[in-house]
Protein backbone atom coordinates (compact mmCIF):
# COMPACT_ATOMS: atom_id res chain seq x y z
CA UNK A 1 0.00 0.00 0.00
CA UNK A 2 0.76 3.63 -0.83
CA UNK A 3 1.00 5.67 2.51
CA UNK A 4 -0.47 8.84 1.76
CA UNK A 5 -1.08 12.26 2.84
CA UNK A 6 -3.31 15.02 1.52
CA UNK A 7 -2.28 18.79 2.48
CA UNK A 8 -4.84 21.67 1.16
CA UNK A 9 -6.22 24.69 2.31
CA UNK A 10 -9.57 24.05 0.82
CA UNK A 11 -11.98 21.04 2.22
CA UNK A 12 -13.50 20.55 -1.30
CA UNK A 13 -10.73 20.04 -2.99
CA UNK A 14 -9.63 17.40 -0.39
CA UNK A 15 -12.74 15.48 -0.48
CA UNK A 16 -12.32 15.32 -4.60
CA UNK A 17 -9.20 13.85 -4.13
CA UNK A 18 -9.88 11.60 -1.79
CA UNK A 19 -12.38 10.25 -3.84
CA UNK A 20 -10.37 10.05 -6.57
CA UNK A 21 -7.30 8.31 -4.91
CA UNK A 22 -9.86 5.60 -3.24
CA UNK A 23 -10.63 3.89 -7.02
CA UNK A 24 -7.08 2.84 -6.75
CA UNK A 25 -6.51 -0.24 -4.70
CA UNK A 26 -2.98 0.65 -3.58
CA UNK A 27 -3.66 4.19 -1.68
CA UNK A 28 -4.07 4.26 1.88
CA UNK A 29 -4.79 7.43 2.78
CA UNK A 30 -3.35 8.61 6.68
CA UNK A 31 -4.73 11.72 6.51
CA UNK A 32 -5.92 14.51 5.20
CA UNK A 33 -4.82 18.27 6.08
CA UNK A 34 -5.90 22.04 6.14
CA UNK A 35 -3.36 22.96 8.48
CA UNK A 36 0.10 22.43 6.91
CA UNK A 37 1.73 22.49 10.22
CA UNK A 38 -0.18 19.99 11.56
CA UNK A 39 0.24 18.04 8.83
CA UNK A 40 4.16 18.57 8.92
CA UNK A 41 3.82 17.20 12.53
CA UNK A 42 2.35 14.38 11.68
CA UNK A 43 4.27 13.32 9.05
CA UNK A 44 7.09 13.34 11.71
CA UNK A 45 5.66 10.37 13.56
CA UNK A 46 4.41 8.35 11.03
CA UNK A 47 5.96 6.29 7.65
CA UNK A 48 5.00 8.26 4.59
CA UNK A 49 5.50 7.29 0.90
CA UNK A 50 3.78 9.88 -0.50
CA UNK A 51 1.99 13.86 -0.58
CA UNK A 52 -0.46 15.40 -2.57
CA UNK A 53 0.32 18.82 -1.39
CA UNK A 54 -1.45 22.38 -2.23
CA UNK A 55 1.33 25.38 -3.36
CA UNK A 56 -0.83 28.12 -3.06
CA UNK A 57 -1.87 27.94 0.69
CA UNK A 58 -1.60 31.09 3.54
CA UNK A 59 -0.08 29.67 6.07
CA UNK A 60 3.22 28.18 4.65
CA UNK A 61 4.29 28.32 0.92
CA UNK A 62 3.70 24.28 -0.69
CA UNK A 63 7.40 25.05 -2.05
CA UNK A 64 8.67 25.54 1.40
CA UNK A 65 6.42 22.80 2.88
CA UNK A 66 7.82 20.19 0.51
CA UNK A 67 11.44 21.34 1.67
CA UNK A 68 10.68 20.71 5.29
CA UNK A 69 9.04 17.19 4.39
CA UNK A 70 12.14 16.04 2.58
CA UNK A 71 14.19 16.95 5.50
CA UNK A 72 11.79 14.86 7.67
CA UNK A 73 12.02 12.09 5.09
CA UNK A 74 13.75 12.63 1.52
CA UNK A 75 12.24 9.60 0.38
CA UNK A 76 8.73 11.05 0.60
CA UNK A 77 7.46 11.73 -3.28
CA UNK A 78 5.76 14.93 -3.44
CA UNK A 79 2.36 15.37 -6.05
CA UNK A 80 2.38 18.99 -6.15
CA UNK A 81 -1.79 20.55 -6.94
CA UNK A 82 -2.72 23.89 -7.97
CA UNK A 83 -4.46 26.37 -9.49
CA UNK A 84 -1.73 28.22 -10.45
CA UNK A 85 0.72 27.27 -13.71
CA UNK A 86 3.31 29.66 -12.67
CA UNK A 87 4.37 27.63 -9.93
CA UNK A 88 5.55 24.49 -11.98
CA UNK A 89 9.30 25.06 -12.20
CA UNK A 90 10.12 25.92 -8.81
CA UNK A 91 7.71 22.66 -7.87
CA UNK A 92 10.18 20.37 -10.36
CA UNK A 93 13.22 21.93 -8.15
CA UNK A 94 12.20 20.17 -4.98
CA UNK A 95 12.22 17.16 -6.72
CA UNK A 96 8.28 16.71 -7.17
CA UNK A 97 7.18 13.54 -9.25
CA UNK A 98 4.23 15.53 -10.75
CA UNK A 99 2.94 18.75 -10.97
CA UNK A 100 -1.32 18.20 -10.91
CA UNK A 101 -3.83 21.88 -12.21
CA UNK A 102 -6.83 22.22 -9.99
CA UNK A 103 -9.54 21.21 -10.35
CA UNK A 104 -8.61 17.55 -10.51
CA UNK A 105 -9.65 15.72 -13.77
CA UNK A 106 -9.98 11.86 -13.51
CA UNK A 107 -7.51 11.08 -16.54
CA UNK A 108 -4.87 13.38 -15.45
CA UNK A 109 -4.64 11.62 -12.40
CA UNK A 110 -4.55 8.01 -13.62
CA UNK A 111 -0.91 10.09 -15.14
CA UNK A 112 0.26 10.88 -12.41
CA UNK A 113 -0.76 7.28 -10.40
CA UNK A 114 0.89 5.79 -13.46
CA UNK A 115 4.00 7.91 -12.92
CA UNK A 116 4.24 6.84 -8.82
CA UNK A 117 4.27 3.69 -10.05
CA UNK A 118 6.73 3.66 -12.29
CA UNK A 119 9.07 5.56 -9.17
CA UNK A 120 8.08 2.51 -7.17
CA UNK A 121 9.87 -0.15 -9.99
CA UNK A 122 12.99 2.23 -9.77
CA UNK A 123 12.70 2.09 -5.92
CA UNK A 124 12.22 -1.97 -5.33
CA UNK A 125 12.29 -3.12 -9.08
CA UNK A 126 8.73 -3.58 -9.21
CA UNK A 127 5.56 -2.24 -10.93
CA UNK A 128 2.08 -2.72 -11.09
CA UNK A 129 0.30 -1.42 -13.86
CA UNK A 130 -3.02 -0.14 -12.93
CA UNK A 131 -4.28 -0.24 -16.77
CA UNK A 132 -4.53 -4.19 -16.20
CA UNK A 133 -6.52 -5.75 -13.31
CA UNK A 134 -7.15 -9.28 -12.77
CA UNK A 135 -9.39 -10.25 -10.32
CA UNK A 136 -9.35 -13.79 -8.64
CA UNK A 137 -11.84 -13.27 -5.69
CA UNK A 138 -15.34 -13.94 -6.63
CA UNK A 139 -15.65 -14.24 -10.23
CA UNK A 140 -12.69 -14.29 -12.92
CA UNK A 141 -12.15 -11.44 -14.73
CA UNK A 142 -9.83 -9.06 -16.60
CA UNK A 143 -10.13 -5.74 -16.52
CA UNK A 144 -8.47 -3.04 -18.82
CA UNK A 145 -8.56 0.32 -18.17
CA UNK A 146 -11.91 -0.45 -16.30
CA UNK A 147 -13.39 -2.75 -19.13
CA UNK A 148 -14.09 -6.10 -18.48
CA UNK A 149 -12.00 -8.27 -21.30
CA UNK A 150 -14.41 -10.41 -23.45
CA UNK A 151 -13.37 -13.80 -24.17
CA UNK A 152 -14.58 -15.47 -27.49
CA UNK A 153 -15.38 -18.92 -25.71
CA UNK A 154 -15.66 -20.04 -21.86
CA UNK A 155 -12.67 -22.56 -22.14
CA UNK A 156 -10.98 -19.44 -23.74
CA UNK A 157 -11.01 -17.77 -20.11
CA UNK A 158 -10.78 -20.53 -18.62
CA UNK A 159 -7.31 -21.35 -20.10
CA UNK A 160 -6.49 -17.74 -19.65
CA UNK A 161 -7.65 -18.35 -15.45
CA UNK A 162 -5.43 -21.18 -15.75
CA UNK A 163 -2.32 -19.27 -16.35
CA UNK A 164 -2.66 -17.17 -14.33
CA UNK A 165 -3.50 -19.85 -11.62
CA UNK A 166 -0.22 -20.84 -11.96
CA UNK A 167 1.73 -17.48 -10.64
CA UNK A 168 4.22 -16.87 -13.81
CA UNK A 169 5.65 -20.43 -14.05
CA UNK A 170 5.68 -22.11 -17.39
CA UNK A 171 3.12 -25.20 -17.13
CA UNK A 172 3.59 -27.84 -19.64
CA UNK A 173 1.20 -28.43 -22.67
CA UNK A 174 0.21 -31.90 -21.48
CA UNK A 175 -0.71 -31.03 -17.45
CA UNK A 176 -3.20 -27.76 -19.34
CA UNK A 177 -4.66 -30.52 -21.62
CA UNK A 178 -4.97 -33.15 -18.85
CA UNK A 179 -6.78 -30.27 -16.29
CA UNK A 180 -8.91 -28.76 -18.82
CA UNK A 181 -10.13 -30.91 -21.68
CA UNK A 182 -9.69 -34.53 -18.92
CA UNK A 183 -12.53 -35.78 -20.99
CA UNK A 184 -11.34 -34.88 -24.72
CA UNK A 185 -8.47 -37.49 -26.39
CA UNK A 186 -5.20 -35.60 -26.87
CA UNK A 187 -5.80 -35.11 -30.44
CA UNK A 188 -9.34 -32.85 -29.86
CA UNK A 189 -7.99 -31.41 -26.87
CA UNK A 190 -4.76 -29.88 -28.43
CA UNK A 191 -6.82 -28.91 -31.15
CA UNK A 192 -9.11 -26.84 -28.52
CA UNK A 193 -6.19 -26.01 -26.86
CA UNK A 194 -4.78 -24.37 -29.70
CA UNK A 195 -8.17 -22.76 -30.54
CA UNK A 196 -8.14 -21.12 -27.19
CA UNK A 197 -4.73 -19.75 -27.50
CA UNK A 198 -5.40 -17.99 -30.53
CA UNK A 199 -9.03 -16.31 -28.83
CA UNK A 200 -6.38 -15.18 -26.20
CA UNK A 201 -3.91 -13.96 -27.71
CA UNK A 202 -6.45 -11.57 -30.17
CA UNK A 203 -8.14 -10.18 -26.92
CA UNK A 204 -4.86 -9.14 -25.83
CA UNK A 205 -3.39 -7.89 -29.08
CA UNK A 206 -6.69 -5.64 -29.34
CA UNK A 207 -5.44 -3.95 -26.40
CA UNK A 208 -2.30 -3.50 -27.89
CA UNK A 209 -0.47 -6.42 -25.79
CA UNK A 210 1.34 -8.54 -27.75
CA UNK A 211 3.44 -11.33 -26.69
CA UNK A 212 1.91 -11.58 -23.17
CA UNK A 213 1.32 -15.21 -23.87
CA UNK A 214 5.02 -17.30 -23.73
CA UNK A 215 5.40 -20.06 -25.41
CA UNK A 216 8.77 -22.31 -25.37
CA UNK A 217 9.72 -25.80 -25.26
CA UNK A 218 5.72 -27.52 -25.41
CA UNK A 219 4.90 -25.11 -22.04
CA UNK A 220 2.66 -21.87 -21.83
CA UNK A 221 3.38 -19.18 -19.33
CA UNK A 222 1.49 -15.79 -18.57
CA UNK A 223 3.45 -13.25 -16.75
CA UNK A 224 1.10 -11.94 -14.35
CA UNK A 225 4.34 -9.88 -12.49
CA UNK A 226 3.64 -6.33 -13.92
CA UNK A 227 0.14 -6.02 -13.46
CA UNK A 228 -2.24 -5.64 -10.61
CA UNK A 229 -3.00 -9.16 -9.20
CA UNK A 230 -5.80 -9.03 -6.79
CA UNK A 231 -4.32 -12.48 -4.90
CA UNK A 232 -0.93 -10.65 -4.95
CA UNK A 233 -2.10 -8.10 -3.45
CA UNK A 234 -3.80 -10.43 -0.67
CA UNK A 235 -0.64 -12.89 -0.15
CA UNK A 236 1.61 -9.64 0.47
CA UNK A 237 -0.39 -8.53 3.53
CA UNK A 238 -0.67 -11.77 4.74
CA UNK A 239 3.17 -12.21 4.42
CA UNK A 240 4.01 -8.59 5.77
CA UNK A 241 2.28 -9.07 8.67
CA UNK A 242 4.19 -9.55 11.77
CA UNK A 243 2.49 -8.71 15.30
CA UNK A 244 -0.61 -7.17 16.57
CA UNK A 245 0.16 -3.41 16.52
CA UNK A 246 -2.14 -0.54 15.35
CA UNK A 247 -0.46 0.06 12.53
CA UNK A 248 0.11 -3.54 11.37
CA UNK A 249 -3.64 -4.31 11.83
CA UNK A 250 -4.57 -1.17 9.76
CA UNK A 251 -2.68 -2.48 6.81
CA UNK A 252 -3.61 -6.23 7.29
CA UNK A 253 -7.30 -5.00 6.94
CA UNK A 254 -6.63 -2.85 3.38
CA UNK A 255 -4.44 -5.63 2.25
CA UNK A 256 -7.51 -8.05 2.47
CA UNK A 257 -10.61 -5.43 1.59
CA UNK A 258 -9.53 -7.47 -2.23
CA UNK A 259 -10.46 -10.91 -0.97
CA UNK A 260 -14.25 -10.37 -2.71
CA UNK A 261 -15.39 -14.15 -2.13
CA UNK A 262 -13.67 -17.26 -2.80
CA UNK A 263 -11.23 -17.74 -4.94
CA UNK A 264 -12.64 -18.61 -8.85
CA UNK A 265 -15.47 -18.68 -6.37
CA UNK A 266 -18.26 -18.25 -9.38
CA UNK A 267 -16.23 -20.18 -12.18
CA UNK A 268 -16.39 -23.72 -10.52
CA UNK A 269 -12.91 -24.50 -11.79
CA UNK A 270 -11.87 -28.08 -10.16
CA UNK A 271 -8.42 -27.34 -10.61
CA UNK A 272 -8.77 -23.89 -8.28
CA UNK A 273 -10.19 -25.99 -5.11
CA UNK A 274 -6.65 -26.72 -3.47
CA UNK A 275 -5.63 -23.12 -3.75
CA UNK A 276 -9.73 -21.70 -3.21
CA UNK A 277 -9.36 -23.94 0.05
CA UNK A 278 -5.61 -22.53 1.11
CA UNK A 279 -6.78 -18.58 0.60
CA UNK A 280 -9.96 -19.07 2.42
CA UNK A 281 -8.16 -20.26 5.39
CA UNK A 282 -5.66 -17.31 4.99
CA UNK A 283 -8.68 -14.96 4.78
CA UNK A 284 -10.30 -16.79 8.36
CA UNK A 285 -7.12 -16.42 9.69
CA UNK A 286 -6.48 -12.59 9.20
CA UNK A 287 -10.13 -11.66 10.45
CA UNK A 288 -9.34 -13.80 13.78
CA UNK A 289 -6.02 -11.88 13.81
CA UNK A 290 -7.99 -8.49 13.61
CA UNK A 291 -10.71 -9.48 15.98
CA UNK A 292 -8.92 -10.72 18.74
CA UNK A 293 -7.11 -7.33 18.17
CA UNK A 294 -9.99 -5.31 18.83
CA UNK A 295 -10.92 -7.61 21.30
CA UNK A 296 -7.48 -7.16 24.06
CA UNK A 297 -8.05 -3.03 22.53
CA UNK A 298 -11.60 -3.40 24.05
CA UNK A 299 -13.06 -2.00 20.94
CA UNK A 300 -15.91 -4.89 20.92
CA UNK A 301 -18.03 -3.18 18.08
CA UNK A 302 -15.07 -3.35 16.18
CA UNK A 303 -14.26 -6.56 16.93
CA UNK A 304 -18.18 -7.58 16.52
CA UNK A 305 -17.50 -6.85 12.72
CA UNK A 306 -14.88 -9.04 12.21
CA UNK A 307 -15.89 -11.58 14.16
CA UNK A 308 -19.61 -11.60 12.14
CA UNK A 309 -17.50 -12.19 9.18
CA UNK A 310 -15.61 -14.98 10.17
CA UNK A 311 -19.46 -16.86 11.24
CA UNK A 312 -20.31 -16.47 7.37
CA UNK A 313 -17.06 -18.95 6.21
CA UNK A 314 -16.99 -21.31 9.35
CA UNK A 315 -21.20 -21.22 10.64
CA UNK A 316 -20.35 -23.88 13.02
CA UNK A 317 -17.15 -22.71 14.95
CA UNK A 318 -18.56 -22.42 18.30
CA UNK A 319 -15.69 -20.69 19.66
CA UNK A 320 -16.10 -18.49 17.71
CA UNK A 321 -19.40 -17.86 17.92
CA UNK A 322 -18.63 -17.18 21.71
CA UNK A 323 -16.71 -14.76 21.04
CA UNK A 324 -19.12 -13.10 19.29
CA UNK A 325 -21.83 -13.02 22.10
CA UNK A 326 -19.39 -12.07 24.50
CA UNK A 327 -18.25 -8.99 22.22
CA UNK A 328 -22.17 -8.05 21.83
CA UNK A 329 -22.09 -8.40 25.97
CA UNK A 330 -19.22 -5.78 26.28
CA UNK A 331 -20.56 -3.44 24.08
CA UNK A 332 -24.18 -3.32 25.63
CA UNK A 333 -26.17 -5.12 22.86
CA UNK A 334 -27.98 -7.92 24.61
CA UNK A 335 -30.54 -8.03 22.03
CA UNK A 336 -28.33 -8.79 19.23
CA UNK A 337 -26.58 -11.27 21.73
CA UNK A 338 -29.71 -12.90 22.42
CA UNK A 339 -31.04 -12.94 18.94
CA UNK A 340 -27.61 -14.62 17.51
CA UNK A 341 -28.00 -17.06 20.35
CA UNK A 342 -31.31 -18.01 19.03
CA UNK A 343 -30.25 -18.22 15.82
CA UNK A 344 -26.93 -20.50 16.07
CA UNK A 345 -29.14 -22.80 18.95
CA UNK A 346 -31.09 -23.87 16.19
CA UNK A 347 -29.07 -23.86 13.37
CA UNK A 348 -26.72 -26.59 15.34
CA UNK A 349 -30.21 -29.01 16.21
CA UNK A 350 -31.30 -28.50 12.57
CA UNK A 351 -28.42 -29.10 10.54
CA UNK A 352 -26.20 -30.87 13.04
CA UNK A 353 -28.51 -32.50 15.12
CA UNK A 354 -26.19 -31.17 18.35
CA UNK A 355 -26.36 -28.85 21.24
CA UNK A 356 -24.76 -25.72 21.75
CA UNK A 357 -21.77 -26.73 24.77
CA UNK A 358 -22.47 -25.60 28.01
CA UNK A 359 -19.83 -22.73 27.67
CA UNK A 360 -22.24 -21.24 25.24
CA UNK A 361 -24.74 -21.55 27.11
CA UNK A 362 -23.55 -20.47 30.43
CA UNK A 363 -22.82 -16.84 28.09
CA UNK A 364 -26.66 -16.85 27.51
CA UNK A 365 -27.52 -17.90 30.93
CA UNK A 366 -25.50 -14.62 32.49
CA UNK A 367 -27.88 -12.69 30.49
CA UNK A 368 -30.83 -13.97 31.12
CA UNK A 369 -31.91 -12.14 34.23
CA UNK A 370 -31.27 -8.37 32.43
Amino acid sequence: MIKTIIIDDERHAINNLERYLNSYDQFHILGSYIDVYKAIDEIKGQSVDLVFLDIDMPKMNGIEAAERILEIDSEIKIVFVTAYSNYAVDAFEVAAIDYVMKPIMKNRLDKTINRIYKSQKEDDGHIVDMKMKILCFGNFEILWEGESLKWRTSKAEEFIAYLVHQKGEFVHKSKILEDLWPDKDVKQATKLLHTSVYYVRNAFKNIGLDGVIEYSNKMYKFDTEDFYLDTDIFEKAIKDFEKESSENIQKLKEGIKVYSGDYFEGNDYLWSVGEQGLLRNKYIDALSKISNYYIDQGSSDDAITYLKKITEFNPYDEKNHRKLLTAYINSGDLVSCKKHYKNIENEFKVELGEELSLKTKEIYSSIQGD
